[in-house]
C-alpha cells in the first residue's frame, strides 16, 4: 500500500503526524508499505537523512518531495492550494507505479486533489483528520479561525467545492470522530467508512515510579505553528493562569510540546515555562497535577488530552476540545469549562482537590484503554483495505 500525507511524518510533532506515524509503524509489521510526502521547510536535509533510514527498516520506499511552492490552481482553498503541484501530480503517479501499490491511502484534506493523480483502477482510501475546514464558524486555520471566518465566505464555498470534485473517487473513507463523518458523508460515493480515533499506546505513557509530582503544576501541550494551538497557550497564559494564580497560590504553567512561536516563547517568566521543542513529552505530563486544554478551534479529537488521560493526569478542558473526546462524560472522565472564568475556577478546584483529581484520572485512563488504544485503530484500518480489495 502506498500512504500519500501532505507531511512527513517523522519525527510526529503534531496531532495528525503521530497518527499517521503510529498507522504506518503498525501496519508494516504485518504489510508493504510506501510513502509519498513532502518535507517540512527548514528540515529537508534532516527529513531526506531519515527517510533513507526509514526505507532501510519501516518502508518499502519513501518517496519525499520539497514542498511545493503553491498558489498553482486558484480553484483550490488555501490549505490544498498551498500543497498543489503539476510537478508533485506527476511524480505521484510514477510513485505508484514504483511502489507496486495495491491500494492507496490519503491522509489529510489537503492531499485529496492528488487523486487525480492515481490511476482509476488503483482503489483509494482517505482519512479525514479534521473537517472544520467546511465551516466558517470552526476552521483552525490562522486566517480564517472564529470571526474571522465570516469575512472569507468564499474560502468555504471553495472547499465544499473541492471535497465534491474529490472525495466522489474514495472507495473507502474513515474518520477521526463520528461528527467528521457525518460532515463529508453528503460527499462520498461509498457506503465503505468507519471512525478510526486519534488514539495512543496507553502503556507507553505509564509514569515510571521515579516520577513525583510538582504542587500546583499546570501543564498544556501543542505544536504551536498550528493555529488552535498558539491560541490556546496564549489565552491560558494571558488570560486563564492569573485568574488561577488568584485563586491558588504556589502554581506554576509549562507551555510543552513543539516549535514554540515568537509569541509563545515571550511568555516564559518567573511561573511560566516554554521549554522548546522536545524529543519525549511524557516526562512533562508525569510531573504536572492538572493538564489545561482551553482550545476554541478546530474539531476532530485532541490528541494531547488522550495522551493526558494516558498519563493519568486529570484534565480541564473548553468544551469544544471535550466535544471531539466521543464518550468523555463531564465530571467524569474530565471538567469542562465555557469561559476563563469557568475554566481558571476548575483548575484551581482540581489543584485543591487531591480525590477528585484522582478519581477522574483513574475513569479517563478506563476510558482511552477501552477506546482510544491505537490497536483498535490499526485492525479498523486494515479491515477496510480487506473490504476494498475484496471488492474490487
Amino acid at each position: 500500500m502506498l500512504l500519500i500525507t501532505p507531511r512527513f511524518p517523522f519525527p510526529p510533532v503534531s496531532g495528525g503526524e503521530k497518527w499517521a506515524a503510529s498507522l504506518a509503524g503498525s501496519l508494516a509489521a504485518r504489510n508493504e508499505i510506501s510513502l509519498f510526502s513532502f518535507t517540512n521547510p527548514g528540515t529537508e536535509s534532516h527529513q531526506a537523512a531519515l527517510a533513507m533510514s526509514l526505507e532501510a527498516r519501516l518502508f518499502k520506499k519513501v518517496f519525499l518531495l520539497p514542498r511545493p511552492s503553491g498558489g498553482a490552481d486558484k480553484r483550490l482553498p488555501s490549505l490544498p492550494a498551498s500543497y498543489w503541484s503539476p510537478e508533485a501530480a506527476a511524480k505521484l503517479s510514477e510513485a505508484v507505479a514504483e511502489s507496486g501499490a495495491e491500494i492507496a491511502h490519503i491522509l489529510f484534506s489537503e492531499m485529496a486533489c492528488y487523486e487525480a493523480a492515481i490511476p482509476a483502477a488503483l482503489p483509494v482510501v482517505y482519512t479525514e483528520i479534521d473537517s472544520s475546514y467546511l465551516y466558517p464558524w470552526k476552521s483552525y486555520l490562522r486566517e480564517t479561525a472564529g470571526f474571522k471566518g465570516f469575512f472569507k465566505a468564499g474560502e468555504f464555498f471553495k472547499s465544499r467545492s473541492y471535497a465534491r470534485r474529490h472525495y466522489g473517487r474514495f472507495a473507502a473513507a474513515t474518520f477521526i470522530t463520528a461528527s467528521d463523518g457525518r460532515d463529508i458523508a453528503r460527499y462520498l460515493a461509498t457506503g465503505i467508512t468507519a471512525v478510526t480515533p486519534n488514539a495512543v499506546n496507553p502503556a507507553e505513557f505509564t509514569p515510571p515510579p521515579e516520577f513525583e509530582k510538582r504542587p500546583g503544576e499546570i501543564v498544556f501541550l501543542g505544536h504551536y505553528p498550528h493555529y488552535p494551538n498558539e491560541d490556546a497557550a496564549l489565552r491560558l497564559a494571558l488570560d486563564i493562569f492569573p485568574r488561577v494564580k488568584a485563586a491558588a497560590g504556589g502554581t506554576s504553567l509549562t507551555l510543552a510540546g513543539s516549535c514554540p512561536t515568537p509569541a509563545i516563547t515571550a511568555l516564559a517568566g518567573p511561573d511560566i515555562s516554554v521549554p522548546g521543542t522536545a524529543a519525549d513529552i511524557r516526562p512533562y505530563l508525569w510531573r504536572a497535577q492538572v493538564f489545561a486544554a482551553p482550545v476554541r478551534y478546530g474539531l476532530g479529537t485532541k490528541g494531547k488530552i488522550l495522551e493526558a488521560f494516558a498519563a493519568g493526569l486529570p484534565v480541564v478542558a473548553s468544551k469544544e476540545a471535550a466535544a471531539g473526546v466521543e464518550g468523555a462524560e463531564d465530571s467524569r472522565h474530565l471538567l469542562t469549562a465555557s469561559s476563563d472564568s469557568d475554566f481558571a475556577a476548575k483548575v484551581a478546584r482540581l489543584l485543591g482537590d487531591k480525590a477528585l483529581r484522582e478519581r477522574l484520572a483513574a475513569e479517563a485512563l478506563k476510558l482511552v484503554g477501552g477506546k482510544f488504544s491505537f490497536t483498535g485503530v490499526v485492525s479498523t484500518v486494515a479491515g477496510i483495505y480487506g473490504r476494498v480489495l475484496d471488492g474490487r
